[in-house]
């Protein structure tokens, strides 16, 4: 099974970019692909962004137009399966919740089978409404039951040191976060954390990582959620490769920093739980050391590539195709099914743009503009010389 997450900077750019959605899903070969910063809101969630033969899929749309933020972020968990129906394939989720407050929408109820009624999600009760509507508003988190596992697909909020309402806007959506986890390992489940969280853990993380750089408040909090400081969670990269350097995920999209390789590694997938065996288990009963085969980064999915005209030779004018971050895989062995089970009503298949329940006005007033057409139509043919010729000569016949 592999798990693969990737900032695409924009799904239909993305989906132009190979051909169609359903090339752009095989390109990166995964049972379970999540995609931060779709850039789609609601209303545009259209079968050619959400439909692939053989995938199901489900979306967060930010929900708010606070400082221009339509179409702002979003993000998508596309899971490749044999059947939507009746399957005991693990990459189909059992249920499926947009946002992690609670207050938006969910379907399955984390193995209830029923869509539930939105309330506040167990653990959140110290929070007002308001605040967890405010963090779940700009599309950032779907979560995706996979019995075996809870899989959180996140795009992280960016806050810039000056922006103190980003700053508390962010710290906010971390800890409401680390509750919802705290309460599922409360549970016992095992939680997968995958996406461009918009941190760099530690100073071999960064390129440019100046003496204070590990004083940052989110980057501590990040390493305070890892097991080497009394956290619960792997950080699955590290794990496979501790030492390696110069392993970014992310470069900034207008200095041609992808040429030199001046990045940062900010998407990440964070794993926690024991592993699946039974106790008779001669490893250490750890999910990443029993179940994870690989973790890396495709960097054949960088935009700038050898080859390309180098930016100081007259290449700055050259537009780079793609994302300006690069997809992370885990592969993962020895998953068994789950029980037989059905895609969650969240599914996008089940969105009415793409359902074919939901009209937008201009299609409406093109329908109308339409019969409008052919009434004209039918009344002028009523006026026409022949009709007109017709039912003069009835006339005259009556006359007589």
């Amino acid at each position: 099974m592999k798990i693969v997450t990737y900032n695409v900077n924009g799904l239909r750019p993305r989906i132009s970019q190979f051909g169609s959605l359903l090339k752009f899903l095989s390109s990166l070969d995964a049972d379970i692909i999540c995609v931060q910063e779709t850039k789609l809101s609601r209303h545009e969630l259209t079968a050619d962004v959400v439909m692939a033969d053989g995938y199901e899929s489900f979306f967060s749309c930010t929900r708010t137009n606070s400082k221009g933020r339509v179409g702002y972020s979003g993000v998508a968990t596309f899971c490749r399966v044999k059947s939507a129906f009746s399957s005991t394939e693990v990459a189909l989720p059992i249920a499926a919740e947009e946002g992690f407050t609670g207050l938006l929408e969910k379907s399955g109820g984390f193995g209830t089978g029923k869509d539930e009624i939105p309330v506040k999600a167990e653990g959140l009760e110290e929070f007002a409404k308001d605040e967890l509507l405010k963090v779940d508003s700009e599309g950032r988190c779907i979560i995706t039951d996979h019995g075996h596992f809870v899989l959180f697909n996140i795009y992280g909020p960016r806050a810039d040191s000056e922006d103190t309402e980003r700053i508390q806007f962010k710290h906010t959506f971390f800890q409401i976060l680390q509750k919802r986890w705290e309460t599922l390992q409360q549970q016992g489940r095992r939680i997968f954390v995958v996406g461009d969280l918009n941190i760099a853990p530690a100073a071999i993380d960064r390129c440019d990582a100046g003496p204070d750089f590990e004083k940052n408040e989110f980057r501590r909090w990040f390493r305070s959620m890892l097991v080497e400081c009394g956290g619960p969670f792997f950080d699955v990269f590290r794990a496979k490769h501790p030492d390696r350097r110069e392993a970014y995920t992310c470069w900034s999209s207008s200095t041609g920093a992808e040429e030199f390789n001046y990045g940062s590694r900010i998407d990440h997938i964070l794993s926690s739980g024991s592993c699946l065996h039974q106790d008779h288990c001669l490893q250490d009963r750890i999910f990443v050391t029993c179940h994870v085969k690989e973790c890396d980064i495709l960097t054949q999915f960088k935009r700038w590539k050898p080859g390309n005209k180098p930016r100081w030779k007259g290449g700055r004018s050259i537009k780079l195709e793609g994302s300006d971050h690069a997809p992370v895989f885990m592969s993962l062995m020895d998953i068994p099914d789950v029980a037989q089970h059905s895609t969650p009503s969240l599914s996008a298949r089940y969105v009415p743009t793409v359902h074919g329940f939901q009209q937008t006005i201009a299609s409406v007033l093109m329908k109308r503009q339409k019969a409008e057409q052919v009434k004209t139509f039918e009344v002028s043919s009523s006026f026409s010389d022949e009709n007109i010729t017709t039912r003069s000569k009835q006339n005259q016949r009556l006359a007589q």
